[in-house]
């Protein structure tokens, strides 16, 4: 820990939270982000496609984006392995016109930024439970906002889409959490249209096992949810303190979630959602990528 952030932990909680985000707007200042975006274009390890979307999309990253820790690279470079997933999920899905776009969860735009230039004649909406990030992506990349809801039951888009992508939400919920995200997306999808979304599988209970991540839960939480997606094709395991992620949820709806592919199989054919991609740790080498087309 810093010496910063070691005086930081002994102040008062508003007092933290306001120098914590000072910090982070210092860290996320457009200046620094947009220099850090022209050294990755410089990289010759990027494919052409990527830096060709790279110089088109902003650099500007939200001060309050949990995802960007400082390091530009990584941040761009997980949000442009994102898009070749996508890519990938519409080619076997032999998706025609795409007009209408959603990404949910956007958080501050880490793929939404890329999809904005992806699909430059489609309409593309963010949508997440953080009002900030979505007005972010509604400022900074023309994004029409979509404020969601934590009970996905209830929630409705006046809109119908071609292609919907869910990076890093099925990884967080229950399994009736699970049941009612591919409700919502499942309603949302014109006939023909298409949903990618990102799941934990076995890589990520490998990392959890070897000790290398623990995604802020319990060691002794994680070996029941690992215990039981080896057992059934599900775990979970639900954050300490599921508010500090800033998600108004009852108790043990939002933590950790293992899946296997049957087992996602098995929930996403109850809602008419047909597989039609797949790719194991193909998102920045760790989530797994599904690609479903809605039955016609």
């Amino acid at each position: 820990m810093s010496a910063v952030g070691s005086f930081a932990k002994h102040l008062p909680t508003p007092l933290r939270r306001r120098l914590g985000e000072w910090r982070r707007r210092l860290r996320n200042r457009p200046a620094h982000t947009r220099a850090q975006k022209e050294l990755l274009l410089r990289d010759p390890s990027l494919e052409n496609w990527e830096r060709e979307l790279l110089a088109q999309a902003s650099s500007r990253i939200f001060h309050n984006d949990g995802m960007y820790a400082g390091d530009g690279a990584r941040y761009f470079k997980v949000g442009l392995s994102a898009v070749s997933c996508i890519d990938k999920a519409v080619r076997d899905a032999r998706l025609g016109k795409i007009e209408n776009v959603l990404d949910l969860p956007c958080g501050g735009g880490r793929v939404l930024r890329f999809l904005a230039c992806r699909f430059p004649a489609a309409k593309v909406w963010a949508g997440d439970l953080q009002r900030d990030m979505v007005d972010f992506c509604a400022r900074e990349f023309g994004a029409t906002p979509v404020y969601s809801a934590a009970d996905l039951d209830q929630l409705s888009i006046d809109a119908s889409f071609d292609l919907i992508w869910c990076g890093s939400l099925v990884t967080h919920l229950n399994a009736p959490g699970i049941r009612s995200l591919l409700g919502f997306f499942s309603r949302q999808l014109r006939p023909g249209g298409a949903l990618v979304l990102s799941t934990h599988g076995e890589r990520a209970a490998e990392l959890m096992l070897n000790q290398e991540i623990d995604y802020g839960v319990s060691r002794e939480a994680l070996s029941k949810a690992i215990a039981a997606f080896r057992a059934d094709g599900f775990g979970f395991a639900s954050y300490p303190n599921e508010d500090d992620y800033g998600v108004p949820t009852n108790e043990g709806q939002y933590g950790i979630s293992l899946t296997a592919r049957a087992w996602i199989l098995g929930q996403a054919r109850t809602k008419n959602l047909e597989e039609k991609y797949f790719a194991a740790q193909s998102w920045d080498n760790h989530q797994d990528v599904f690609g479903f087309l809605k039955d016609e």
